[in-house]
């Protein structure tokens, strides 16, 4: 069980489920069923390599989306299973932290 308020704890799930939200969007935006879409600019040499181009930085941002919608998903977990705000060795991570990053699961060493 956490040591947190239920208002804190109401404002961190606001919080990632607006981010949830905002990040599925996105991944709308740039994916198809099939992953990133690839982009068709014509035939030259140069419309090729500015498709590899496009196409590389679409797949960089789906696979740092996917992974935060991960991170979203599994804190809204932990709120619904009373662990957020904890971290794997049972340190309790500070508001500060978790307000900067509703998300967070770690500690931040100084």
């Amino acid at each position: 069980m956490t040591q947190y308020t239920s208002q804190f704890i109401a404002e961190m799930k606001q919080k990632l489920a607006e981010e949830k939200t905002r990040l599925e969007a996105d991944l709308n935006i740039i994916t198809s069923k099939k992953g990133a879409k690839f982009p068709d600019y014509g035939r030259s040499d140069e419309d090729n390599a500015t498709e590899i181009g496009d196409y590389t930085a679409t797949a960089a941002t789906e696979t740092a989306l996917t992974e935060r919608l991960r991170s979203v998903d599994e804190a809204l977990q932990r709120i619904e299973d009373n662990t957020y705000g904890i971290t794997a060795e049972g340190e309790l991570i500070p508001q500060d932290r978790l307000k900067a990053n509703p998300a967070a699961t770690t500690l931040v060493i100084q």
